[in-house]
């Protein structure tokens, strides 16, 4: 049953009224309120940014850079490969299908080679803002009883990143440095990471495959750049 459905049928679900007599007559749905509020607390109580084991942190920052690794190496489809399932999907929807997704993709590859643009670097930097999402459940055993409780079964990271390009402008090369992120998910269980690049990314995006992340969370800033010759002599 979809989720939507069994929290309006847990909370319009009909109670019995008894009439005068004190016997059991019709019946009118009263909604749970309670029940449901109960519910949305317990699951903004699982919202907020928190931190992460370091081995945590430094399994999801090695899994983005090598993923940017792959990239500046020429194998750019590593990066639609390890894509986040459920982003994939929704991408592929909107285009009529996984394979004009691909399509899409190898043609603006294609554009890129035409136009001399080349990825040349890639690396994270900073320290990545953390969030546990993807709500479930744990069932325990509390004085020889099970007890189940609300946890998040994923970690999510969002990971800055510094990218930099080089471009053909008017038979002379120039360097774009590009700032953004990578948002890097995984089971708690098993730190198996897939990605969604921030380019163009947005709270209500995330929100959309993530309810449980807050309203207000704020995504790092993208910045895009010239690099000035001087500096590149420089490095």
């Amino acid at each position: 049953m979809p989720r939507w459905k069994f929290f309006f049928a847990l909370t319009h679900r009909p109670h019995p009224v008894l009439d005068a007599t004190g016997r059991q007559g019709h019946t009118k749905r009263m909604p749970k309120l309670c029940v449901f509020l109960t519910f949305l607390g317990l699951m903004s109580g699982l919202v907020a940014q928190t931190t992460a084991p370091l081995e945590v942190v430094n399994s999801a920052i090695a899994a983005v850079n090598d993923l940017g690794r792959q990239v500046v190496l020429g194998k750019m489809k590593t990066s639609l490969d390890r894509m986040y399932p459920q982003w994939k999907d929704r991408m592929s929807r909107k285009l009529g299908g996984e394979p004009a997704l691909e399509k899409q993709f190898d043609e603006a590859v294609a554009e890129m080679v035409r136009q001399g643009t080349s990825m040349i670097s890639f690396r994270t930097h900073g320290f990545p803002k953390v969030y546990e999402v993807f709500p479930g459940k744990k069932v325990e055993m509390v004085d020889g009883k099970q007890v189940e409780t609300l946890i998040n079964t994923k970690w999510l990271l969002l990971i800055p990143t510094e990218v930099r390009y080089r471009v053909m402008q008017k038979q002379e090369a120039m360097v774009i440095e590009s700032k953004g992120f990578q948002v890097a998910i995984a089971d708690k269980e098993k730190l198996q990471w897939t990605f969604i690049d921030g380019s163009g990314l947005t709270v209500q995006d995330m929100r959309s495959l993530f309810i449980s992340l807050p309203a207000d969370m704020e995504l790092p800033a993208i910045q895009r750049r010239a690099v000035p010759k001087e500096e590149l002599l420089k490095q």
